[in-house]
């Protein structure tokens, strides 16, 4: 018998795959286009877009950018502040999780500056992506906890807490914990211009 919380990730997941395959639809994008631009196979794309495949989230963070929308409108609206407050309350940063271990708090999202603030979490083993995923713009960040090897262009990098890192997010990147403990960073994501194209 599924659980009430299976039930609302399964739900979820139907969801963010039908957000993802409208946002192709009106990009005028087939799977295998999407595919080139985030390095992901069309079949995997097509479970995702069903609702069948649980993303990891650099593969949204991949989606998105290929379909050059901001990676929390895949899961709703932004929440909108009645009076105009540039504060972003914890109750309103929306959190994405996978069945491998990651998570990811959307702390920030300033659409003006095309920028995207994240507090990520892996799990002792887990990724961020099962392979290396590319996609637009530039991304930067520190390790608040644990230990992170970062792949970046077929170069691995070992980061421990203090340590940070910064990239063009078009070539070929992992983030993987290969510590005991949970890692924690926080990441800056500079996306361009994509949300205004």
């Amino acid at each position: 018998m599924a659980t009430a919380l299976s039930r609302s990730v399964s739900s979820t997941l139907r969801r963010v795959g039908a957000r993802i395959r409208l946002a192709r639809k009106r990009r005028g994008m087939t799977l295998i286009a999407v595919g080139r631009a985030t390095g992901l196979t069309p079949s995997m794309l097509s479970m995702v877009e069903r609702g069948i495949a649980t993303p990891s989230i650099g593969a949204l963070v991949a989606i998105s950018d290929a379909l050059r929308i901001p990676m929390a409108g895949l899961f709703g609206p932004a929440p909108a502040t009645p009076d105009g407050s540039p504060v972003v309350r914890g109750r309103q940063q929306p959190v994405i999780s996978t069945g491998r271990g990651a998570q990811r708090r959307l702390i920030l999202r300033d659409a003006a500056e095309h920028l995207e603030l994240a507090e990520n979490t892996y799990l002792p083993g887990a990724a961020s992506a099962d392979a290396p995923i590319h996609h637009e713009g530039r991304e930067c960040g520190v390790v608040l906890a644990g230990r992170l090897r970062v792949e970046v262009d077929g170069q691995a990098y070992l980061l421990r807490r203090g340590d940070a890192i910064a990239f063009d997010s078009s070539l070929p990147h992992r983030f993987t914990n290969i510590g005991r403990e949970v890692a924690r960073t926080l990441w800056v994501n500079v996306h361009g211009n994509r949300w205004s194209r």
